[in-house]
């Protein structure tokens, strides 16, 4: 993992941000979910470690967007997506999310 370094001008919710920003940037052209789950801003944001979690949920809540579950996996350790789920990217968020407010958390 890489190491984080924060600005100290910068909320960890606005550094999360901006690495979801610069991910989603630089990944936008890319299909292969080994190079989107690969990118340095998204190892970054899995170095984070729990603290980033509320985030994630309300990005996941508000974009949609399944492909953070690798990240969430690695964070929380859960595996709460079935086999069938699986390429199903609205699904797997919705199910993550359903997982955080059964496990306690709030975003």
């Amino acid at each position: 993992m890489s190491q984080i370094h924060l600005n100290t001008d910068e909320s960890i919710e606005q550094h999360v941000l901006n690495l979801l920003k610069r991910w989603r940037e630089q990944t936008a052209y890319l299909s292969s979910s080994t190079s989107l789950t690969g990118h340095p801003a998204y190892l970054d944001l899995i170095a984070l470690g729990p603290v980033a979690l509320p985030f994630l949920f309300r990005d996941m809540e508000q974009s949609g967007d399944g492909h953070l579950s690798k990240a969430l996996t690695l964070i929380t350790g859960a595996h709460p997506i079935p086999p069938e789920e699986r390429g199903h990217v609205r699904k797997i968020a919705d199910t993550w999310l359903r997982w955080a407010k059964d496990n306690g958390y709030q975003w």
